[in-house]
Order: structure tokens, then C-alpha cells, then sequence
């Protein structure tokens, strides 16, 4: 970029004010007018504050010799010929290979330990430049298809180098990114035949070639045809002798950072060294880098070319790991059985637990990248709340066993409180043994209320109301047009007078929200019609918002266990007994009923949910009523016991959280449940489970014998950390 100077103006001066905005200036000797430079590495800043500098006449930008790699994308969403497409140029991308495609045998092999790492593309020369005739120079076309089979196979994509004109059509056939290798960055005119194929390009830069050179490579494919190109740096000649080449590591953040490039980076080649792969390859992330590729082999002792520089398969997963990258697994994978059982779970390692659902449930992508990283990104959470300074995590669990209306969930639960999690697997284990928990949901039917105070002759206005019922729906109805194009809508309203002498009464209005949680819709509903039903009865309008009591979204869940199961009979009783205490005693059914919110609640943060209502509304219903009682009730039979339950629970599998959350849409994949309806039962079914879990330890050995012991181990954690005394 040029500033240049009015006729008038102090050198001195602007440059000095340009240099205060963070600008490296260099003024240009001779010519009328004064003409100075702004080095290209200097702070960004606008057109706008540049003309704001007393004695700048005009901006001008200086003609940029590759314009369409200026212009070209920052990212790359990259086709996969039968495979799951890959975004490239915002997470870390792993491609992977031997140097060369030796043997169908070997590659397949090779393919198999990318998939594992988490590769997405599989690298292989088919044709290969060598220094020495009597090298091992590929194995030609018959390669090609053999990459090709291996890729295609485990999910993966295709890189291969095109070395020669007459070779490009049968690379194009197979490669979904086509390699330019760095001896062949300045051919000009493979450039051109490999453009034309219009298919996006790996380039490798040149052993000798500076970063102008790199990016005029890029133009001239670019100018040819290709959609996009991803810039390889593999290292330059260098003066370490220890080392193949030198990983210009700086050139790599040139172009990410300066250019807004996406760029790969090849430590096997930049190193030429196996030990120095691995590191060097998280450092060109660090510097930039979106894409590492590397050499792998299953012998790299036995490799034909570039042996000593091939990751050993356990080197390959370790990397694949610490850039957090899912296992690939092909599109058309037949998955097992949906199930939850998972015996000893809880002995494995955490990966080992992750890839056991991974691998049965067959997550996507996002969902694996989720669950290996438990993250939520800034911009996201900011989105979500306010006054944001960072985000805070809990421990994602998963109940397991459970067994609902013939058949299997696997529940994400969220909680940080030791044994809700396996208390309720356990419970869940003992009631599949007896077929499992039953439960049904009416329709999500929330209630709105409008308040009504000073209304002369409440009883009157009641029935002025209800008589018009038609007329109130049709108004509600009016405000959420798309929910009753959903099905939903208002389908019925309530009037009640609380006090004839104040005038004071409430209309309800009850709404179908489908698979929503319904909030922002009934709340939409009491305002649109409130105005409306005051121009027939007077008065004054008071609050217009949803009830946290709705009393027509109700879900009830029972289940039957075996006596011997939970312990034997004198058990079975004493958790009959432990349930009656809590029908006569307040006291006692309150915290009988925070255990079975241990349970909900757990499954409503892991969702998305809003759990301060379904709290709220479930300690509501419970206290209808002269007394406030236990939503669970477990009652003795001839085999063992009866569990009962019913409260209403008011969530949903749309909006909100449920898309905003990627912790959340991951913890949807995993349940799998079609509507809001079935999710209610799984909830209402998780409460349960952990009521009967809280009773038997009560009427057992008491809740401190396992309890104790996990919250022991949580503060064998805290003693372990950096810093505590």
C-alpha cells in the first residue's frame, strides 16, 4: 500500500503519525508528489484512518501479482468420492500415508491405521520423483487403483501427485485433491494440465523457492482452473546437517496470518527424521498449519522409499489424538444394535468408554469431535448468555440399562454430584431384569395465564369470556401462525376467579407446542390476547406469562423389580416402608423427591433443557393439596415392588439450547428419542430409577456406604492438583 502526500504537507509528520497508528512506513526517494510506503507486515488498519492523517491526499494499493490467491477462500469444503465431506482450513486435518503405494497389500493396511487415527485423507505416491534411476520410482497406474480401493474402503479421501502431463487424467480419475510436489511447483505447464481438471490442489513448495515464488505457483493453477489450493510447506535446503530439509515454520504463519491462506505443513519431509516428526508437526499447528501431513507405515523398516522419516502406527494414533480427532468409519458401516448395556463400563478408560459409543452409535463427526474436546466455544457461550468471561464444565455421564417401552436408551447425564449417574444404571440394571419401565406422555400442552385485577362483577366477566371461547383461541392462534401450521396452536381456555372482591381473576390458556419447551409461544399467546378479553370486561391487565405448573403436560412411568434383585425381601420391605414415610411425612418427602430430581435434573442439563421449571413445576405438583407428597411412589408385591410416578414435565427437542449447544446436539444423537413426548418418559424414567437407588441404600446399608466412597475419590482428585496444600 501508498499514501501519498499533498503538495504542502511535513514528511516528518505523517510519517510519524502513520507510525503511531502501527504502520512500518518507508518514504520513496524522488517524484512530485511524496510518495511513502507501508510495509505489508504492519498493522491492519482502514482506508478511513489513513485519510484522516493531516497532509495524506490519497490511498492507493499496489497491484498484487496473484490477485486470485488473494481472493481465494480461507476455507475448502472438500467432496469425498464416498465418503463424509472434509471442511478444510479451520480444524486441524490429518492426511496420511506411506511415500509410496508399494502393494494393494500395504496400503490397505495403511488405510486402515489412517481411519484409526483419525486421518481423513489418505496420501501415496503412485509415481514418484527420485533423486537415483535405480531408486523405487512407484508402482505406476496400477497403483492408483489400488490407493483408490484402500481409501474408499475405511472413508477416507485421496491425495496422490501428479509428476507428469501424461499423467494427469488417470491421477484426476481417483485423487480428491490432486498433489503438486515440490520439484515440480515451478513446472508451468503441469500447472496448467492439473488446473484444468478443476479440482482442488495440494501444492508443495519448491526445496529452493522464497514465498512469492510458492504463491505465483498457486496463481498459475488457480488461473487455469483450479477451485482452490492448499499450500504445503515440506522445508527448505537448510544448513542443518542432521535434519533432510529445514520447516520454514515462519513461512507457514506468513501466509496464514499474513495472507489469510489456508496452509499445511509436511514434517516428515521437513525433517526427513522420525523422531522429529510428531513435534514438529504440533508446532507448524501452532504457527498456522490447518492440515499436517505425514508418512506412516505398518514396517517402516521394510518401506522402499523414505523409510527412516514414516511415523510407526502407534506414533500416527498418538498424533491423531492430541489434535482430538474421531476414528473415521465409512458412510456405509453397518452399525450394532442400538443398545445399553454396556457391562463393567465403568472399569474402562475414558477413551476406551468414548469409543465403545462412538462405535455403537456411530456419532458424527461433530458429535466425536464434542466428546473428545467437551468444549464451548467463546463466541457461542456469548451468544448464549450475558456478561460472559468464560465458560464452566461439568463431568457428561451416561446412564445405562435402561430399558423403556421395549426399548434401549443410552442417557446423557450431566451432574457433578458422585453416584447419580451409576445409582441409576444400577436401578435401571435391577427393573430390565423385570422388562424394564413403562410410561406414556399426554400432549405438550403449556399454560399461559392472564391476569385480570379490579374487574367489576368477576363472576360476569368469567362468563363473558368463556362464551366467547372461539373468539379467544382464534386471537391466540392469530400470534403463532407457524405453530399451527406445525399442528399446534391453542386448544382450550380456562377462567378463574381468585377473589370477587378485588376483581381479581386469571385466564388460561392452554397451548400445544409440539416438540418445543413452549415458553417464548404461550408467553407470545397471553400478550396477544390479553388487550382483546380487557375491551370486553374492564379492568386492568397484569401479568401475561406461562405457568410453571402445566398441568396438562403430565407423564407418568411405573416399573416392577424383584425382591431378590434389590437384596431380598426384608429389603424389598424396608424400601415399601421407606416409601410410606414420605406419603405421611413433608419432611421426609422432600428430600425423597430431590433424589428423583437427581436423576431429571442431571439428563435436563446434558439436554438442553430448562431444569429451574421442571424443578419448579415437578415441587409445584407435588405440593397440590393440603400436604406436599412424594412424586414416587414403590408399593410391595407378591414378587418384589411396584414403582409409581407422575409430574409434569415441561421440555423440549427444538429451540433453545437444543441447536445452539454442540454438548447438547451431541447428547441428542446419543439418546435418540423422535419427540419431546418420548423424551419426557425417559426423563420421568431416569427420576425413577434413581428414587428406587436413594431407597435401597436408605433401607440398606445407608446412603454414606457407596455415596462416601466416590465423593472420597473426588477429593482425592482435588488433593492432587498443582498448588493445594
Amino acid at each position: 500500500m501508498i499514501v501519498l502526500l499533498q503538495p504542502d504537507a511535513d514528511v516528518a509528520a505523517v510519517s510519524a503519525a502513520l507510525q503511531g497508528l502501527g504502520l512500518w512506513t518507508r518514504p520513496m526517494v524522488g517524484g512530485s508528489p511524496v510518495v511513502i510506503e507501508i510495509e505489508s507486515h504492519s498493522a491492519a488498519v482502514t482506508e478511513e484512518q489513513l485519510l484522516a492523517v493531516a497532509g495524506v491526499a490519497q490511498v492507493r494499493s499496489r497491484v498484487s501479482p496473484h490477485p486470485r490467491v488473494d481472493a481465494m477462500a480461507r476455507t475448502f469444503e472438500l467432496p469425498i468420492a464416498g465418503g463424509t465431506a472434509v471442511t478444510l482450513g479451520l480444524d486441524t486435518v490429518l492426511i496420511a500415508g506411506p511415500c509410496a503405494v508399494e502393494s494393494q497389500e500395504t496400503i490397505s493396511q495403511t488405510a486402515a491405521l489412517v481411519a484409526h487415527a483419525g486421518g481423513r485423507l489418505l496420501r501415496g505416491g503412485a509415481f514418484k520423483p527420485r533423486t537415483s534411476p535405480y531408486s523405487f520410482a512407484g508402482s505406476g497406474i496400477a497403483a492408483l487403483r489400488w490407493l483408490a480401493d484402500a481409501a474408499r474402503q475405511h472413508g477416507l479421501g485421496v491425495v496422490t501427485e501428479a509428476m507428469s502431463e501424461l499423467h494427469v487424467d488417470a491421477v484426476a480419475e481417483v485423487a480428491d485433491m490432486i498433489q503438486i510436489g515440490s520439484r515440480n511447483m515451478q513446472n508451468f505447464a503441469l500447472l496448467a494440465a492439473v488446473g484444468k481438471k478443476a479440482k482442488p490442489v495440494l501444492l508443495k513448495r519448491g526445496r529452493g523457492a522464497d514465498t512469492e515464488e510458492w504463491l505465483m505457483a498457486g496463481e498459475h493453477l488457480l488461473a487455469h482452473g483450479a477451485p482452490w489450493v492448499l499450500f504445503c510447506e515440506r522445508g527448505v535446503a537448510g544448513l542443518a546437517g542432521e535434519t533432510r530439509n529445514t520447516l520454514d515454520l515462519a513461512a507457514v504463519a506468513l501466509l496464514r496470518h499474513a495472507h489469510s491462506l489456508a496452509v499445511a505443513v509436511d514434517p516428515s519431509h521437513g525433517t526427513g527424521r522420525r523422531d522429529l516428526v510428531v513435534p514438529m508437526a504440533k508446532a507448524g499447528v501452532a504457527a498456522g498449519a490447518c492440515v499436517v501431513l505425514v508418512e506412516v507405515h505398518p514396517e517402516p523398516a521394510k518401506a522402499k522409499s523414505d523409510g527412516p522419516q514414516a511415523l510407526l502406527p502407534a506414533q500416527l494414533k498418538e498424533l491423531g489424538d492430541y489434535f482430538g480427532l474421531p476414528p473415521v468409519v465409512p458412510a456405509n458401516t453397518a452399525l450394532p444394535p442400538y443398545t445399553s448395556r454396556y457391562p463393567e463400563f465403568y472399569k474402562k478408560s475414558v477413551p476406551e468408554r468414548r469409543q465403545a459409543v462412538i462405535a455403537n452409535l456411530g456419532l458424527s463427526l461433530e458429535a466425536q469431535k464434542y466428546l473428545r474436546s467437551g468444549q464451548l466455544d467463546l463466541a457461542i457461550a456469548d451468544k448464549m448468555s450475558e456478561n460472559v468471561i468464560s465458560t464452566f464444565a461439568l463431568p457428561m455421564g451416561l446412564g445405562l440399562n435402561f430399558r423403556i417401552n421395549g426399548r434401549d436408551y443410552l442417557v446423557p447425564m450431566v451432574v457433578e454430584e458422585p453416584s447419580v449417574v451409576a445409582a441409576a444404571s444400577n436401578a435401571a440394571r435391577m427393573v430390565r431384569l423385570a422388562g424394564g419401565f413403562r410410561g406414556d406422555a399426554t400432549a405438550s400442552v403449556m399454560t399461559a395465564q392472564v391476569q385480570f385485577d379490579h374487574v367489576a362483577n368477576a363472576a360476569q366477566a368469567a362468563q363473558i369470556i368463556r362464551n366467547r371461547s372461539d373468539e379467544v383461541m382464534a386471537a391466540a392462534n392469530g400470534a403463532i401462525p407457524r405453530m399451527v401450521a406445525r399442528g399446534g396452536g391453542c386448544i382450550d381456555i380456562d377462567v378463574r376467579v381468585l377473589t370477587e372482591d378485588d376483581g381479581l381473576m386469571v385466564l388460561h390458556l392452554y397451548v400445544d407446542v409440539g416438540d418445543a419447551m413452549g415458553a417464548n409461544v404461550v408467553d407470545t399467546v397471553a400478550e396477544k390476547v390479553a388487550p382483546l378479553v380487557q375491551t370486553w370486561i374492564g379492568g386492568t391487565v397484569g401479568l401475561r406469562i406461562l405457568s410453571n405448573l402445566p398441568m396438562r403436560r403430565l407423564v407418568h412411568v411405573e416399573c416392577d423389580v424383584g425382591a431378590e434383585v434389590v437384596g431380598g425381601a426384608a429389603l424389598a420391605d424396608g424400601i415399601a416402608r421407606a416409601s410410606r414415610f414420605a406419603q405421611v411425612d413433608p419432611f421426609r418427602a422432600a428430600t425423597h423427591n430431590k433424589g428423583i430430581l437427581n436423576g431429571i435434573d442431571a439428563v435436563a442439563v446434558a439436554l438442553g433443557q430448562d431444569w429451574r421449571a421442571v424443578e419448579a413445576g415437578a415441587h409445584a405438583y407435588a405440593g397440590l393439596g393440603s400436604d406436599y407428597r412424594p412424586l414416587a411412589t414403590w408399593t410391595r408385591t407378591v414378587t418384589g415392588l411396584r414403582g409409581s410416578m407422575e409430574l409434569p414435565l415441561a421440555i423440549g427437542t427444538v429451540g433453545g439450547s437444543t441447536q445452539a449447544h454442540p454438548g447438547v446436539r451431541t447428547a441428542m444423537e446419543i439418546v435418540k428419542v423422535d419427540s419431546a413426548r418420548e423424551l419426557s418418559v425417559v426423563m420421568a424414567a431416569v427420576g425413577l430409577a434413581s428414587n428406587l437407588a436413594a431407597l435401597r441404600a436408605l433401607a440398606g446399608e445407608g446412603i454414606q456406604h457407596g455415596h462416601m466412597k466416590l465423593h472420597a475419590r473426588k477429593s482425592d482428585v482435588f488433593e492432587t492438583q498443582p498448588g493445594h496444600k
